[in-house]
């Protein structure tokens, strides 16, 4: 192969012909020896910029309207189709002018009434008239009344919650409010079995404690020196004695708080939860919180209307305690 393409390169005839860019590199081959190794590929070079893009060419010339070709011949009526919907009445056009009116004719003979002709096919629509100059725009209508409110439309979602604000400064100190006052106070009870009238006092006969309260246990009086706020609590054991009714029927038996001096007060009601005979022993409770006036003195009242029998407990038939808190 390598021979031939020698040999071609050294033909010198004229009419053979001669692949120069191949006879250029077997002389190089020629002349500096055998061909080496291939080297390794070279890196791709970096892909060049895009090209401007060219000018946009200019519109070609329109080119000429084809003849108007012949009219075909007309073809046969076809048969007649069914009969549309009536169409929409055309715009009435412009009156003509009046004629010039002819003269009298003479009246000719009443000639016989001819049979009712079949209706005739809806003629095709007219042409439309000329579309009217717009009329001239008419005066504004007078405001109309108000509607009626709309419902209230959905309430939107609750928002996000703002951020906490900072902490305000811390406020003066207040002045000191009223405390309880507990140097007034007395504690009283009864270890007896007593009867005590209807409207009567119930008399207690120990006295526990007493600071600036008096009790007096004749009368079965409090008094208290100084005016003020007081709270007061008592139970007392009890059984109706009515020695009167041998029936014994049951009653619901009741004490009363009374200011006594210086005028007679409720100031309290309590009563046995339910009827008691004879038999039955029950216990009145009560609490009240009073204004008392300085130097008045307050009572418990047997209200029932039967007298009452006080029963001890164990040691204590009845105790009250009273304490001034303000």
């Amino acid at each position: 192969m390598n021979e031939e393409i020698m040999n071609n390169c050294e033909d010198n005839r004229p009419n053979k012909p001669k692949d120069e860019c191949l006879c250029k590199v077997i002389d190089c081959l020629c002349k500096n020896g055998p061909t080496g190794p291939t080297g390794p590929r070279g890196a791709t070079g970096a892909t060049g910029a895009t090209g401007a893009t060219g000018p946009t060419g200019p519109q070609g010339v329109t080119g000429p309207t084809g003849a108007t070709g012949a009219t075909g011949a007309t073809g046969p009526t076809g048969p007649q189709g069914v009969t549309g919907p009536t169409g929409a009445t055309g715009a009435t056009g412009p009156t003509g002018p009046q004629g010039v009116t002819g003269p009298t004719g003479a009246t000719g003979a009443t000639g016989a009434t001819g049979a009712t002709g079949a209706t005739g096919p809806t003629g095709p629509q007219g042409v439309t008239g000329p579309t009217g100059a717009t009329g001239a725009t008419g005066a504004t209508g007078a405001t109309g009344a108000t509607g009626p409110t709309g419902p209230q439309g959905v309430t939107g979602p609750t928002g996000a919650t703002g951020a906490t604000g900072a902490t305000g400064a811390t406020g003066a100190t207040g002045p000191t409010g009223p405390g309880t006052t507990l140097d007034s106070y007395a504690m009283v009870h009864d270890r007896s079995d007593s009867t005590v009238g209807v409207q009567q006092p119930v008399m207690f006969q120990t006295v526990n404690i007493s600071n600036k309260i008096s009790y007096d246990p004749n009368t079965g009086d409090f008094s208290i020196p100084e005016a003020g706020i007081y709270l007061i609590h008592w139970w007392i054991n009890v059984r109706h004695s009515d020695k009167k009714d041998a029936s014994c029927e049951p009653k619901a038996l009741g004490i009363e708080l009374h200011q006594y001096w210086p005028t007679d007060v409720l100031i309290a009601h309590s009563s046995t939860h339910n009827r008691l005979t004879c038999c039955d022993t029950g216990t009145i409770n009560g609490t009240a919180i009073f204004e008392a006036l300085p130097g008045a003195s307050y009572r418990l009242i047997n209200t029932s209307d039967v007298d009452i029998k006080l029963v001890p407990n164990d040691l204590y038939s009845a105790a009250v305690s009273i304490s001034k808190i303000f």
